[in-house]
């Protein structure tokens, strides 16, 4: 198994236990407000650390044709996000930008 499947299944793992898991385990009461919002941030820090984890390999091998197509799609990210839409939508976008401009760049 590669590095980034063994980063992408850890960060799943996190991700899943901190939106599930802890829930769960406090039992139907009320979480503390700070526990609520750190989870609430949460899943976009972890897509956040695997973006960058798998822009900048630790091979160092990375096109600058790959980086910036890349962080179009980012950009694209950030701009849905800006615009108050869903993370879904924001990670389809940038996927469906930076998978556009892959193909016409070459």
């Amino acid at each position: 198994m590669s590095y980034q499947w063994t980063i992408v299944l850890a960060l799943g793992v996190t991700a899943l236990t901190l939106r599930v898991v802890v829930p769960l385990a406090a039992g139907g009461r009320e979480l503390p407000t700070w526990l609520r919002n750190a989870l609430t941030c949460a899943t976009p820090a972890l897509i956040a650390g695997l973006v960058v984890t798998l822009l900048w390999p630790a091979s160092g091998a990375v096109s600058s044709l790959r980086t910036v197509t890349a962080l179009a799609g980012v950009g694209v990210g950030i701009a849905l996000l800006a615009g108050k839409r869903s993370i879904l939508t924001a990670m389809v976008g940038a996927a469906v930008v930076t998978a556009l401009l892959r193909l016409v760049l070459g």
